[in-house]
């Protein structure tokens, strides 16, 4: 037993110290890396495989070969190619000058050799690309103008109140897509937003929502909201009455009505009872054989906002 233990003590006693293995590794590390610094400085003639991306599509069409690939012999470093198959596996193509003459569409690929280089990093070369021209399926979109909608969710602050409804610019776009898609579009929204607490006139942004396989001549919109602080006056009007036959005599009871009109605090002052016309109407006696008459604004200033009648009706007595 004690000769096997000595063959053992003196095996472990030809290795190498703790110290001197981390040495030895450390060597083997540096020697690779020189190795590998070295392959990947090299220069190496290589053919690779890109995807394509097209790109510059012509308005109206529609791209359905997502597909395709091109296969490019290129001159490059080691580290470069490597980057190649690791991240950078596409190329752009651009359809500005392709054709459409057909069902299928074809578009010269050696007549881009200069575009397609400039993707490259600076110090690879492009030797030749195949092949020198690719087809692809497309489709003609129709068009058709629709509304803009906006989606949007606006809180003003207390006292305050919009002067008009919300504007959106532009109000309609034009839109182009599959025929049996456009048939059912109508209009397109906005985003949705919440805007709280506004105070004064708001002017904002917003992108459309995207429709799938529907191009859109407009991605965004801009919508404008006039506010103004409002307030409330209160005003006694005398009531006239219109189209009184001839002959015939109404008194109304009671003569007078009090409203109380919402208004931009801008023109509070300025407005007076004098700017109202407040009547009813003699015919709506005979049309709806009713005991009172429903008190009718016909004439208020065009910044008037809202306005309550006290009473609505009033009784009537008629005097030949």
């Amino acid at each position: 037993m004690s000769n096997k233990f000595k063959k053992f003590e003196r095996f472990f006693g030809t290795l190498p110290s703790k110290g001197r293995f981390q040495f030895f590794l450390f060597f083997v590390l540096l020697s690779f890396t020189f190795w590998i610094s070295t392959k990947l400085s090299n220069t190496y003639t290589v053919d690779e495989s890109f995807s394509i991306n097209w790109i510059n599509v012509p308005e109206g069409i529609i791209i359905h070969s997502n597909n395709k690939e091109v296969k490019a012999s290129i001159t490059a470093s080691g580290i470069d190619i490597l980057i190649y198959r690791l991240i950078n596996k596409s190329l752009n193509i651009s359809l500005e000058q392709g054709k459409f003459d057909s069902k299928i569409g074809d578009v010269n690929i050696e007549n881009q050799q200069f575009s397609i280089q400039n993707q490259f990093f600076g110090n690879t070369k492009l030797n030749f690309i195949i092949p020198k021209s690719l087809d692809f399926n497309f489709s003609i979109l129709d068009e058709k103008v629709i509304a803009v909608i906006p989606n949007v969710q606006i809180n003003l602050r207390a006292g305050y109140l919009s002067d008009a409804p919300i504007k959106i610019i532009p109000d309609s776009i034009l839109v182009r897509g599959p025929k049996s898609i456009l048939d059912t579009l109508g209009s397109i929204k906005t985003n949705y937003i919440e805007v709280a607490d506004i105070y004064k006139s708001l002017s904002k942004k917003i992108s459309l929502q995207l429709i799938p396989e529907i191009q859109l001549s407009e991605s965004s919109a801009n919508i404008e909201l006039s506010v103004s602080r409002y307030s409330e006056k209160e005003f006694t009007l005398g009531i006239g009455l219109i189209n009184t036959p001839e002959g015939i005599r109404v008194k109304l009871f009671p003569p007078k009505a009090k409203i109380r009109a919402t208004l931009p605090l801008s023109v509070l002052r300025t407005v007076k009872a004098s700017d109202f016309n407040l009547v009813v109407d003699y015919n709506d006696i005979e049309k709806k054989d009713s005991e009172k008459l429903q008190l009718i604004m016909i004439e208020q200033p065009p910044s008037i906002k809202k306005l309550i009648f006290d009473p609505q009706r009033v009784n009537y007595l008629i005097r030949r």
